[in-house]
């Protein structure tokens, strides 16, 4: 690392490091776990999510709130005269790392790609009909029945280069489940602050700055490459970033924190995550199939100590299975 004078612990999402470091030049990254894949639309999970936002770009993104801004689309709304279909206009003047231009084809194609066999992520488009391309940069996506919770899950819907696609073979995605690769299992081209330089799985992933970011102005930052390390053994992952090996590690165990936040240099930053740990229970057979054994197993359930003696105050208790920025949460429970 060349200028990072602070370095952080913490537990959200990686996009986030980059715009808050922004007066470093190279930051060392570890996490618990890896990547599964480098294609967009073939894993549906954390770490593959946190690497694939560095290269590549979705038509909409969340802001620190989780409210959705735009992305590579700077415009969208249901039509007046039918909720049920969606129109998108689309950002200009946006290149992928090869210098191929960005445009409504690339879209029809993602969301179709997206929507395919081998695809993990066709489930969050299953009420798509159609997309249609209207114009170079506009898109019509229609739904089965009216959907507002469309736009929610294009968040995590990244966009490819149709021609880079078909250059590559890799029209669809491959399998993850079943073992199969394909040329976009290592290799990248996408829209995003940064380009894929190197991989070797459960070891290193080298990134760098794209020059010819189209979101430079909006998102100003110093960072010229970041270096993505695994590191699953917690005990390990907390002494590569005490000892100075990485400047930022996440999902740091909650004992850890205090000892983390007091070391000279090092900052711990929390966020709410994306996430409830829950006790499931079998409704339908055995003894919590009697509403009385649920609400016994309830009351008997001390979650102001989990909260202080576990989680070291790092949760806070609730009655549904949501965060406060997920649709449907509310303080009542």
């Amino acid at each position: 690392m060349k200028s990072l004078t602070t370095r952080l612990a913490v537990g959200v999402v990686a996009g986030v490091f980059v715009s808050t470091l922004a007066s470093a030049e190279t930051i060392r990254w570890a996490r618990a776990g890896d990547s599964l894949t480098m294609d967009p639309h073939a894993q549906n999970e954390g770490p593959t999510h946190a690497l694939a936002h560095q290269i590549y770009d979705s038509l909409l993104q969340r802001d620190m709130s989780g409210a959705i801004i735009p992305s590579l689309a700077t415009e969208w709304a249901a039509l007046p005269d039918n909720p049920n279909v969606w129109r998108f206009k689309l950002r200009k003047g946006v290149t992928y790392h090869d210098g191929a231009a960005f445009d409504s084809e690339d879209v029809v194609f993602s969301l179709n790609r997206a929507m395919a066999d081998g695809s993990d992520m066709k489930e969050l488009l299953s009420s798509v009909k159609e997309v249609r391309a209207v114009d170079s940069h506009t898109v019509d996506i229609e739904t089965h029945g009216a959907n507002p919770l469309l736009v929610n899950n294009l968040t995590n819907m990244f966009m490819m280069d149709k021609g880079w696609a078909e250059a590559n073979d890799v029209m669809t995605p491959h399998d993850v489940a079943k073992g199969e690769t394909n040329f976009a299992t290592m290799n990248t081209n996408g829209t995003g602050a940064f380009k894929l330089v190197s991989r070797s799985i459960d070891e290193k992933t080298v990134l760098t700055a794209n020059p010819n970011y189209w979101g430079k102005s909006l998102y100003p930052s110093q960072v010229t490459e970041i270096i993505y390390t695994p590191i699953q053994s917690s005990a390990t992952r907390v002494a590569a970033l005490l000892s100075g090996e990485v400047d930022i590690i996440q999902d740091v165990p909650v004992q850890d924190l205090g000892r983390v936040g007091s070391t000279a240099g090092l900052k711990v930053g929390t966020a709410a995550q994306n996430r409830v740990i829950f006790f499931g229970v079998d409704n339908a057979d055995g003894p919590t199939a009697d509403l009385r054994v649920r609400q016994a197993m309830n009351i008997a359930i001390n979650r102001e100590a989990i909260k202080k003696v576990v989680m070291r105050d790092q949760s806070d208790p609730t009655g549904v299975i949501m965060p406060p920025f997920v649709n449907g949460w509310t303080a009542a429970l």
